[in-house]
């Protein structure tokens, strides 16, 4: 029986990806693409250009560009909505589960990395896939996302078989997600020691690197020899390095770059500000997946007292933050599962109304309340770790975040740290008390659940160890059946309710802004840049 179904999944994975291949073109002659012209988008500098050794949303933006995966998310008019995480074919044209902890991948034939040395056009193998596999998995900070897989073997020039220790429901989603397991060519690596540096950005994507100017641009041209026939449309791409948001917004008002960060991003803020002097911007406001959270330490005093973390999610007054700061088009029932994730998430409406204030709710006579139970009526005072360099509207939501809590007796005393050590410390865990800030938005459900809650995982940033809850998050990720995942994954967040392991703060939306002139720009969650601009053109 189970081998009827991984046969059925490949003829149903082989029909939907000829159906959006359809949908794809469709949309295309609809719309009467035209070729040519060079995009100008105005972003900050990726730190490292090895999609494998940095975790920065920013290189795996730039490596999108260039890299390849063995499968992808659907884009442009492949997608239904922004966080459509189907699987697609890339790479691999077909896969399918011999059994819950085997699958087999069947490679394009004729697929070219660029043209380039000291690869030169060669055809990707099945041994491209497998050093690319074994690096990330030996190198990559998000390393413990494959975890489970406890072989990558080559059957032959175009097969590759993973074994995995057991069932993973995520293993698709994280193969898919731009940059992490972006495939290499190996030569490239040893001849040129590292792919920390332009001419080492040699991938078989839409577009190859051009020229790079460290601190000024990188520029980016059309792979002539792409696999996929007739795309992109575009001939280039250019990223001019900004810093600084009001320069990139500055950038864009002014016509010099028709995107003014490299997914359209402009808080409500500055989408309002921009369409008074520039109403010709097109802006399509979106609820994107992200949180933002005050995290905390469960295994130290006073926070391993539920009824000091109940108090706290019961101090801040998310209606009045989303309606001052985000104009009232915010979510405040932003957790544990994002607003955006709509396929995953379990409603407040439908929780247990004495659990669901705790996400949700306002009342700082019970916070009060809880805080002199669990013996702190003459309040207290906590660090409260962060990184002031966060956009708007983070700056306030700092200074709301002491003074909602003030206001029940817990007094705040802020820690700002340098990017590099709030990074590499409070952002994984490693802080005293209570921090403060944005979470990197995930697209496997997973993520969000098992990452966040399980022990020793590097983004558990509250410290959480719970039993019952623990039996759930491993259930989950076992089971393949979509619709029994989705069960216990309610479940979860049903038994999360009150627990106020994190406390969720509203989310804003981003406008996706661009010039006029820019098609066929779709939004998606990820950091899939290239696949993105794959479908965009200019109408100029």
């Amino acid at each position: 029986m189970g081998r009827r179904r991984s046969s059925l999944a490949v003829h149903s994975g082989l029909l939907l990806a000829a159906v959006l291949l359809l949908l794809a073109v469709g949309d295309a002659l609809a719309q009467t693409p035209k070729r040519g012209g060079v995009l100008r988008i105005a972003d900050r500098e990726a730190p490292n250009l090895d999609p494998h050794l940095s975790v920065s949303f920013l290189t795996h933006s730039w490596s999108s560009m260039v890299y390849s995966q063995l499968v992808r998310f659907p884009h442009g008019a492949e997608q239904k909505h922004p966080a459509d995480f189907a699987i697609v074919p890339d790479l691999a044209e077909k896969w399918e589960y011999k059994n819950p902890t085997t699958i087999v991948f069947t490679l394009r034939k004729g697929v070219k990395f660029h043209n380039k040395p000291p690869v030169n056009g060669r055809e990707v193998t099945a041994d491209d896939v497998k050093y690319s596999v074994d690096r990330f998995m030996a190198k990559s900070g998000f390393r413990s996302r494959l975890e489970p897989v406890q072989a990558v073997e080559v059957v032959d020039r175009h097969t590759v078989r993973m074994t995995l220790k057991e069932p993973y429901a995520p293993l698709l989603n994280h193969l898919a997600n731009a940059n992490y397991v972006a495939i290499l060519p190996r030569e490239v690596e040893e001849k040129l020691k590292d792919f920390n540096r332009p001419e080492a950005m040699i991938g078989t994507g839409p577009f190859m690197v051009k020229a790079y100017q460290k601190g000024v641009k990188i520029e980016f041209e059309r792979n002539p020899d792409y696999y996929v026939k007739d795309l992109p449309y575009l001939d280039g791409v250019v990223i001019e390095i900004a810093p600084d948001s009001t320069a990139r917004l500055s950038l864009l008002r002014a016509g010099k770059v028709d995107l003014g960060h490299m997914w359209g991003y402009l808080v409500p803020e500055e989408a309002k500000s921009l369409k008074q002097t520039n109403p010709e911007i097109v802006m399509n406001p979106t609820l994107t997946i992200g949180q933002g959270m005050i995290y905390m330490r469960t295994d130290q005093p006073p926070f391993n007292d539920v009824r000091v973390r109940r108090a706290v999610a019961l101090a801040i007054d998310r209606k009045a933050w989303n309606d001052s700061l985000l104009y009232g088009e915010g979510c405040i029932d932003a957790g544990p599962v994002p607003c955006a994730m709509k396929d995953w998430k379990l409603e407040t409406s439908k929780l247990d109304p004495a659990k669901a204030k705790y996400l949700v709710g306002y009342d700082p006579a019970e916070a009060k309340r809880l805080l002199a139970e669990a013996g702190h009526r003459n309040g207290l005072t906590v660090p409260m770790f962060h990184w002031p360099g966060y956009a708007p509207p983070w700056r306030t939501y700092f200074d709301l975040t002491a003074d909602n809590l003030g206001k029940i007796g817990i007094n705040v005393e802020f820690k700002p740290e340098e990017y590099g050590k709030y990074i590499s410390t409070t952002y994984l865990g490693k802080y005293e008390k209570m921090a403060v800030g944005p979470i990197t938005p995930f697209s496997e459900i997973d993520d969000w659940l098992y990452s966040a809650f399980y022990p020793e995982q590097p983004n558990n940033r509250s410290h959480v160890a719970d039993a019952e809850l623990n039996k759930m998050l491993v259930a989950q990720r076992r089971e393949l059946d979509p619709k029994k995942r989705l069960a216990i994954v309610h479940d979860i967040q049903r038994y999360l309710a009150d627990k106020a392991y994190y406390v969720y703060l509203p989310h804003s939306p981003q406008y996706i802004s661009h010039a006029p002139q820019v098609k066929g720009f779709k939004h998606h969650d990820g950091f899939a840049l290239g696949y993105r601009l794959m479908f965009t053109w200019l109408d100029k």
